[in-house]
């Protein structure tokens, strides 16, 4: 689907005309754009409507959860959506699937210092990747923190839906810390958010020397790349 400014004729979210044509279009940029998993169906109900929110929480003070035309949600969700095309066909870790010899294996979806927000299905990694999130998680685990482990790959890799990437069991993601130590969802725009054992997580990340980059946008974190739509979850990829 091809999206711009133009095609969305009306308000969409919380309060807006929902036009089941204008939904579908932002249903499929917040899938493309910020790692959501919605049905693309043109109604807007209340997942749809947290998923508006939750986005917006990255870059508002106050979301009010619509997308209105020409708007700066749906200039944010076009533009990371673009962003989100795909890497150069150079990039080894975009070959994947079972003619290229992968051998992954599934990521325990609970333990000590983390738990799981995607399906065991799509948490697959290589020996390099598992190793990475034990050995972190179970850092974190002793001082005190746990760390949400999303999207890793498929068992054969391949295309995983949205991403562009995700193919070779060599990119995560990871949820943020929050303040409350609880389990759920939070961007760098909620007072949840916990910069410092944010921060803690990516330092313990980079300390294990496989990680190539850091996809976040909290500027006071070094070490971090700025991305669209990584407002709410690190995205890491593996050097090899």
């Amino acid at each position: 689907m091809t999206t711009t400014a133009s095609s969305l004729t009306a308000s969409v979210g919380i309060g807006g005309t929902n036009a089941p044509a204008d939904v579908r279009i932002v249903q499929d940029l917040l899938n493309r754009a910020a790692h959501t998993s919605l049905a693309v169906d043109g109604v807007c109900g209340p997942d749809t409507r947290q998923a508006i929110t939750d986005y917006q929480a990255g870059f508002l003070r106050n979301p009010d959860g619509r997308v209105d035309p020409g708007g700066q949600t749906l200039r944010r969700l076009e533009a990371a959506a673009r962003d989100r095309a795909g890497p150069p066909r150079s990039d080894p870790t975009t070959a994947a699937g079972p003619a290229d010899g992968l051998r992954l294996t599934q990521f325990p979806a609970r333990g000590n210092g983390h738990y799981a927000y995607s399906s065991p299905d799509r948490q697959y990694g290589t020996d390099a990747m598992l190793q990475l999130l034990t050995s972190t998680t179970a850092a974190l685990h002793r001082a005190g923190l746990e760390v949400g482990v999303g999207d890793i790959s498929f068992q054969q890799g391949g295309t995983m839906p949205p991403h562009s990437t995700h193919r070779a069991g060599r990119h995560v993601d990871l949820r943020p810390l929050r303040t409350d130590n609880a389990r759920g969802p939070v961007s760098i725009g909620d007072p949840r958010y916990s910069r410092e054992s944010t921060r803690t997580l990516v330092e313990t990340l980079l300390a294990q020397g496989s990680v190539r980059r850091i996809l976040f946008n909290d500027a006071e974190i070094t070490d971090v790349r700025h991305f669209p739509g990584h407002d709410n979850h690190l995205h890491i990829e593996l050097s090899q």
